[in-house]
């Protein structure tokens, strides 16, 4: 339930882009098909500095809490793929999460840096910025083939992670996207593994780094069978269950091809997932461990010195990456991305086997603060002190009550001082502070303010004036916000009436939380009631005048007002806070199609350059190249949507169209049959098939493709005489 609202806020207009696409193009329903796969830079042999380098898979599963594997005590649940991983390697027993959100934690894995340093601290803000290398950059620069495969629309490459890897695989099917919410969109973990296995099967005999990400213990929560059946009280131990197994496919093959023992092997969870614990169903609101407490396992190369073990003392996750580059000996030759790390790697240089340093561990949440204008949580987790700072400070004895059921802050006034000073000092240090665009409607005393509290993302949702009187304490809000989440289930099923009173009642409690506005102008949309929509999407953007999702949302329902200047000025503001927000983009070419098609053009071209596997996007640049007559390139962009599952009647009939205008005989047949088989009742595919056979001299065939498109439209019996 709360992952469907969190992602939804940031990628929610996805769908209603869709929708309106298809409006414009009279398209059917998509059907799947394989993902389109990135071509890999070319590269030839091995580098001669990488002779003897290690092969390195870094695997993330995401939502896994640590004590719901095997390894870590767990009992309800099989895991055997981890734990024979666990068998060969060091487990961590108290690894951190630094954030339990997906994209902000995949930042943190992948970059080393800590949130508040990088400034991905929710699903609110830009993509990471180009300053920050990641691993992959570090390791293509060293001669290694670098190949990822996510498994969830939330890491699309639009957010900034892409970069450094030669193969990005997070196409997924035009069909997900139709039948599911843009936040749900992912695909399982057998797919996935598959396609790392093929990646693999195609990269040189070099080194190698390939990121897996597996996605099924996120909810909703809808193991395959037998899993289902197996783990039918339990159903998130159940996707477990099922990735784990999947992921055994993975560790046969690389064992099948002798890669299993050479290769470094780190495999985590990007955060946990709350199952009710402190009243939070599932993970983003709070940092108590049940969300911030992950598996991690590091299995060296065989010829590592490290022997294979277990680690108690608290570690952080923003220590994988240089663990990864320093246990395969690989060092940047800019050194950009060692300058960038801010904590050590999980082992010390000298004493392989010894983990380095017993610093606390570092945790935060600007969710609260982000979407609701509440306060963020930070927190710090020593050997025994769980520490959460919050307008209500918190402190857990974790020997005594690993559950943190109990808070004794009051009782340890002198370790909350210690720990708060450590904390204070950590948020201090801060050398890759960027400019802060979110907060540029602030005045310098609470941009001040913000970054005293850790803040340096991009939409501050905070007025100057809660700044001065103090933030709620998220504690005290869980309430309002189970409320938000009821009313967003009950609009994914289809009763808007109940939501819509839900959220009136929150909004009754607190008028400044921006996301209620943004809720009900969404629904207004669905709607159509555009004069609705518009105003509550304005009165989400007073409250919080940053959030470019609100202003593609209004920039719709002022087109369908006929209001289009108003329309392509907020679709300018959008993309002015976001230059990366290729949906965006995209409704900009919709706009401009009817008036400006250079500029409809150019738009498709900048969305499909940021997400290349965006099927509307090479759907609209394919029909707009069509349109000026440049049907090589356009056939080409068709081909492509097609590939990723956008195929429909009329794309195959255009496609036909393109492929008569190149000298195609042979593909122009056959896409016209291909749209004829989509819809037997499309006219001009009947009439442009005739017309193919009659040049391929199969006179008989034509005259009956003739006679059926004058049957179906009356227009065309003058073709048939």
């Amino acid at each position: 339930m709360f992952r469907r609202f969190l992602t939804h806020l940031a990628t929610l207009l996805f769908a209603l882009v869709i929708a309106l696409a298809a409006g414009c193009t009279a398209f059917g329903r998509a059907a799947s098909t394989k993902p389109a796969q990135a071509k890999p830079q070319p590269r030839t042999g091995i580098a001669r500095s990488n002779v003897g380098k290690p092969s390195v898979i870094l695997i993330t599963i995401d939502t896994l809490r640590a004590d719901h594997v095997g390894c870590y005590g767990a009992q309800t649940v099989k895991t055997p793929t981890l734990d024979a991983l666990a068998h060969d390697g060091v487990v961590f027993e108290r690894a951190l999460s630094q954030v339990p959100l997906t994209w902000p934690s995949h930042a943190v894995i992948l970059t080393g840096t800590y949130p508040f340093q990088n400034g991905v601290q929710d699903f609110t803000g830009q993509p990471l910025a180009e300053q920050f290398r990641t691993v992959a950059q570090a390791f293509q620069q060293a001669g290694y083939a670098t190949g990822a495969v996510v498994s969830a629309f939330v890491l699309d490459r639009s957010w900034g992670l892409a970069r450094g890897f030669d193969f990005y695989d997070d196409a997924f099917s035009a069909e997900t996207f139709a039948q599911k919410d843009i936040g749900l969109v992912d695909r399982r973990a057998g797919e996935s593994v598959a396609h790392a296995i093929a990646w693999l099967k195609k990269t040189p005999r070099r080194p190698f780094f390939l990121w897996l990400h597996l996605y099924d213990p996120h909810s909703p929560y809808d193991p395959p069978e037998p899993y289902r059946s197996q783990y039918r009280s339990h159903l998130y131990d159940g996707e477990i269950a099922y990735a784990d197994q999947e992921l055994g496919s993975l560790m046969a093959w690389l064992k099948l091809n002798r890669l299993y023992d050479s290769s470094l092997i780190v495999a985590l969870s990007d955060h946990g997932e709350s199952l009710g614990e402190h009243n939070e169903d599932e993970h983003g609101f709070f940092v108590y461990n049940s969300t911030v407490h992950v598996p991690l396992i590091v299995k060296p190369p065989a010829a590592s010195a490290i022997a294979a073990g277990r680690r108690r003392e608290p570690v952080e996750t923003a220590a994988v990456a240089p663990t990864l580059l320093q246990l395969a000996g690989v060092k940047d030759p800019t050194d950009l991305i060692h300058a960038q790390f801010q904590t050590h790697a999980l082992f010390d240089t000298n004493q392989a086997a010894t983990p380095a340093g017993n610093a606390p561990a570092y945790s935060e949440t600007f969710y609260p603060f982000s979407s609701f204008a509440w306060s963020p949580l930070h927190a710090l987790e020593s050997e025994r002190f769980h520490f959460i700072e919050a307008p209500k400070p918190e402190l857990y004895d974790l020997e005594s009550d690993p559950g943190e059921t109990r808070n004794v802050a009051a009782e340890q006034p002198a370790t909350v001082a210690v720990l708060r000073e450590k904390m204070r000092a950590l948020l201090a240090h801060n050398p890759f502070t960027r400019h802060d665009a979110g907060a540029g409607n602030l005045s310098p005393d609470a941009q001040e303010k913000l970054r005293a509290l850790g803040y340096f993302g991009f939409r501050a949702a905070v007025s100057p004036e809660s700044l001065k009187q103090g933030l709620a304490d998220p504690k005290d809000k869980i309430g309002e916000l189970n409320a938000i989440l009821k009313a967003e289930d009950a609009f994914h099923q289809g009763e808007d009436g109940r939501a819509e009173a839900l959220l009136l009642q929150v909004q009754e409690q607190d008028p400044n939380i921006y996301v209620i506005p943004f809720l009900l102008g969404e629904s207004a949309l669905r709607q159509q009631s555009w004069e609705r929509a518009a105003d509550q999407l304005q009165r989400c953007l007073v409250l919080n005048p940053n959030f470019d999702n609100a202003m593609t949302g209004l920039a719709r329902a002022l087109s369908k007002l006929g209001r289009m200047d108003e329309a392509k000025s907020w679709l300018r503001k959008a993309l002015q806070n976001n230059p990366e927000n290729y949906r965006a983009w995209y409704e900009t070419g919709l706009l401009e199609a009817g008036s400006n098609p250079a500029a409809a053009l150019t738009s498709y071209e900048k969305a499909i350059a940021i997400q290349p596997n965006f099927s509307p996007g090479q759907r609209e640049l394919g029909l707009a190249l069509f349109q000026q007559k440049t049907y090589a390139s356009a056939a080409t962009h068709l081909e492509k949507a097609i590939a990723l599952g956008l195929d429909d009647a009329h794309i195959r009939n255009f496609l036909g169209i393109c492929y008569s205008q190149t000298n195609r005989p042979r593909e122009s047949i056959l896409s016209y049959q291909v749209a004829l088989k989509l819809d037997p009742k499309l006219a001009e595919a009947h009439l442009n098939l005739a017309y193919e056979l009659r040049r391929a001299g199969k006179i008989g065939q034509a005259r009956a493709e003739y006679q059926t498109a004058c049957h179906l439209e009356a227009k065309f019996c003058a073709a048939l005489k």
